[in-house]
């Protein structure tokens, strides 16, 4: 004869197979482990971080503040109520932004981790033995390229290109070049060996060092986005010499082209990718760029970009991708002549 807890738990297991529950289900339920059939939740259920490589307060972390912001709220709009979907900027600048390169190329491949990278850090494969490849991140898009121009001390600098050429034949000329090995670095080594012009290459933290040494004296000219310098621009402190772009807002300042180094506009511009740690799902990728689109649609969004003189020009996924990699073969290219400066 059954026990009363025999029968009880007999009755259990017949009514738990008349409900069509295994007992794999059964021993889930009782240990609390998540039940087979359970459905995931849906991306993003949590928050997301952005990491932006250079410190707080410039032009290029404003735009990615900016941006992520919007992105946060697409994601909020898209689920009413929903859990997840924040978006929030984290700084990391050690080692020029390598630590916050590392930390996306690392992080968990979920979505939850993403941020900005510019194509130039590949260098970093000339400087030494590179701790992961960059080529394998998810390109998840290109928000857009900010152009650089070279600028002067309006109040006591050059007055053209034209007049910095003709005195660098009497005393080599100095640029503020930024980071060592970074972007602007890159961008003022390929113009120095493009045009033969002396040049001594004095590098500084950031756009803002850049700039502050110029108002100072202490060198002739730097390498700045149109972004981070037009605020002095328009204040009558900074003057064009020279856009490194096709075209040319500024009057009396020539293209790069016009100069004859027309294969200079893409590679010295600031390419602003937006990229996740390799192997991203697909579906992640997806809702990503779907709301990414979003973002760039919004009007009131592209007002905040242009009160930052920033025009996005976005491409997406594989679009994305092959401009990175077309940037990395260029680089590749040079690696002999960008040893001569950064080893």
């Amino acid at each position: 004869m059954k026990s009363a807890g025999e029968g009880f738990q007999q009755e259990r297991r017949d009514f738990l197979r008349l409900m069509g529950i295994g007992g794999m289900a059964v021993l889930a339920g009782g240990t609390g482990l998540p039940m087979a059939w359970a459905k995931e939740a849906a991306y993003p259920s949590e928050r997301i971080t952005w990491i932006v490589p250079v410190k707080a307060g410039g032009g290029f972390d404003l735009i990615a503040r900016t941006i992520a912001m919007n992105l946060g709220k697409q994601f909020k709009e898209a689920s009413k109520g929903g859990k997840g979907g924040d978006v929030v900027t984290k700084n990391m600048t050690e080692a020029g932004g390598t630590k916050a390169y590392s930390t996306i190329f690392h992080a968990k491949p979920d979505g939850y981790t993403i941020g900005d990278f510019n194509t130039a850090f590949i260098t970093d494969n000339i400087t030494g033995k590179p701790e992961f490849d960059c080529t394998k991140y998810t390109f998840l898009m290109l928000q857009g390229s900010s152009v650089r121009l070279i600028v002067s001390n309006k109040k006591n600098g050059f007055k053209s290109w034209e007049e910095m050429v003709k005195a660098s034949k009497e005393k080599e000329i100095k640029m503020a070049a930024s980071n060592f090995g970074r972007g602007y670095h890159v961008a003022c080594i390929l113009l120095k060996e493009a045009t033969k012009i002396p040049m001594k290459l004095i590098n500084f933290p950031g756009a803002a060092e850049n700039a502050n040494a110029l108002l100072r004296g202490d060198v002739n000219v730097a390498m700045l986005t149109e972004e981070s310098s037009r605020a002095m621009i328009e204040a009558g402190e900074f003057r064009v010499l020279a856009v490194m772009d096709d075209t040319s807002d500024y009057p009396g300042a020539p293209t790069i082209g016009q100069l004859g180094y027309p294969e200079l506009a893409e590679p010295t511009k600031l390419q602003r990718f937006v990229v996740g740690p390799p192997n991203l799902p697909k579906e992640v990728k997806d809702t990503l760029t779907a709301n990414f689109k979003k973002v760039f649609a919004d009007k009131e969004c592209l007002a905040q970009l242009k009160k930052l003189e920033f025009a996005p020009a976005p491409l997406y996924g594989a679009d994305a991708e092959k401009l990175a990699k077309k940037l990395f073969n260029y680089y590749d290219e040079y690696t002999p002549l960008l040893k001569k400066y950064l080893l």
